[in-house]
């Protein structure tokens, strides 16, 4: 199991934060919501903009059910060797349409080194999330009682294409974060603190 959590401002926060030692989290068993105990952790490195850092994964145990839950800080999701501000930060300038050389230069230097085969990978990966995030994120803004034409935003309505939800998905994103955000608006980019939030099927 998995829960991903804001457990500091960056990944160096993170580090200077529970570095050393476990978060102070009480954390309910999804199964049997007893609270589960630390259960020590595991190193993962992830790739920054400027360098890759080793940084500590804690776990949590449940004595009932006898299942793991890992706890991920929010610049990380599962599987994924580069932070989440720099995947999204590829994406977004996909979206802006510059070129592979162009996005390759601007989210990350030359000693973390990012490919283009990587970038279109996280581009891909991607559009197949767009469809199921823009509804379900639709879906929240309608449940909070939004007043607006969400679908007013979709940039073509006729024989529309995956690139067209992600660009829809950009500017749900916006409204979602000025309704859920509490006014705080995310500096590190929205992925981060969106993943706290999302269903872990759709991750960004």
């Amino acid at each position: 199991m998995i829960r991903i959590v804001s457990l500091g401002r960056t990944c160096k926060n993170y580090l200077r934060l529970h570095g050393k030692g476990q978060p102070n989290l009480y954390i309910h068993c999804p199964h049997c919501h007893r609270i589960m105990n630390k259960h020590g952790c595991y190193k993962r490195t992830v790739a920054t903009k400027h360098q890759a850092i080793q940084v500590p994964i804690y776990r949590w145990y449940c004595t009932e059910c006898r299942k793991t839950l890992t706890v991920l800080p929010d610049f990380l999701i599962p599987w994924a060797r580069f932070a989440t501000t720099v995947r999204e930060s590829a994406i977004v300038r996909r979206l802006q349409g510059l070129s592979l050389s162009q996005i390759i230069q601007g989210v990350a230097s030359f000693a973390v080194g990012i490919s283009a085969a990587t970038v279109k990978r996280w581009w891909k990966r991607h559009l197949c999330q767009v469809n199921r995030v823009s509804l379900y994120m639709a879906g929240k803004l309608v449940e909070r009682g939004t007043t607006q034409d969400l679908f007013h935003l979709y940039p073509r309505g006729v024989n529309p294409a995956l690139a067209d939800t992600a660009h829809w998905l950009r500017s749900l994103v916006q409204v979602y974060a000025s309704y859920f955000s509490h006014g705080m608006y995310p500096l590190r980019g929205y992925w981060c603190w969106l993943n706290t939030q999302l269903p872990h099927t759709d991750l960004l």
